[in-house]
């Protein structure tokens, strides 16, 4: 099977800065650490938007000189709401494209299509995809006969959350209206956005939404209006990919792991 890693959410800041009790930099090369060392033979590596956490210009500088710490596999990007379009693409050149300056992109996943799709809208915390990046969508749908996986950063449906459900993709509709022609080759859908692990289906497509890489976990409080999210270690996805199957492993950093030997199992104590 292709093996791809997904890390999201890393709301980088300036060197040294800490954001609301964490320290996005240190927790994100943890997480490069643990990839460095047990994924190398990953496909891909693809980080789906956030990337930054005020869309200042030189934090890019920054994920740039960072992701060049680590012999990790290709890495491919996309941006969330937190991100600037332009301030990435001046870095990322390679993740944009050239005649849009949209952060779209179709990669090689072994038998796979993988495709990023670029939701940020200016001026909103909510995504949205315009007639320009639905019309790219629909045509690198249209010159492929792979199967696909595409990851983005905003979702295209509420969760039950009440305090994240109010910052979902705008046009659903018109995402589902695009994808439906090919949907007998969609196997699967990758998000970011929620800094929680979610999996479901919407509109009969499987969904993993993985929590962020390097901040802050979402509650699991389905009565409040208000986010509170707590500090927790962090987290990526590892994503492999068969002929038939599309399997997805959530796994968190944890700082001090206590690895437990249960020895050989005894028999099963069955009773007739």
């Amino acid at each position: 099977m292709t093996k791809v890693v997904q890390i999201t959410d890393l709301h980088l800041v300036p060197s040294g800065r800490i954001l609301r009790g964490v320290d996005p930099e240190q927790r994100l090369r943890s997480c490069l650490r643990d990839i460095e060392r047990f994924h190398q033979d990953a496909t891909a590596l693809v980080i789906t938007g956030d990337l930054v956490d005020e869309a200042e210009p030189d934090v890019y500088d920054l994920l740039h000189g960072i992701l060049a710490d680590y012999r990790l596999p290709p890495v491919h990007l996309t941006v969330g709401n937190h991100d600037d379009r332009r301030a990435f693409a001046r870095v990322f050149p390679g993740d944009v494209v050239s005649d849009t300056g949209f952060a779209n992109k179709a990669v090689a996943l072994g038998n796979y299509l993988g495709i990023l799709i670029d939701t940020w809208e200016f001026g909103t915390h909510a995504g949205a995809l315009c007639a320009d990046r639905l019309s790219w969508l629909t045509a690198t749908l249209a010159a492929d006969d792979r199967p696909v996986v595409l990851f983005m950063h905003h979702v295209p449906f509420n969760v039950g959350l009440k305090w994240l459900d109010r910052l979902p993709m705008k046009n659903d509709v018109d995402l589902a209206r695009a994808l439906e022609p090919f949907r007998s080759r969609i196997r699967h859908l990758f998000f970011g956005h929620l800094h929680r692990n979610v999996s479901g289906t919407w509109m009969g497509y499987p969904f993993t939404v993985s929590a962020s890489a390097a901040v802050h976990h979402g509650t699991l409080d389905f009565q409040s209006e208000i986010s509170r999210p707590m500090i927790v270690d962090p987290f990526y996805t590892v994503i492999l990919l068969g002929d038939d199957q599309v399997v997805v492993h959530a796994n968190q950093v944890i700082a001090n792991p206590v690895l437990v030997d249960y020895g050989p199992s005894p028999p099963p104590r069955h009773t007739a």
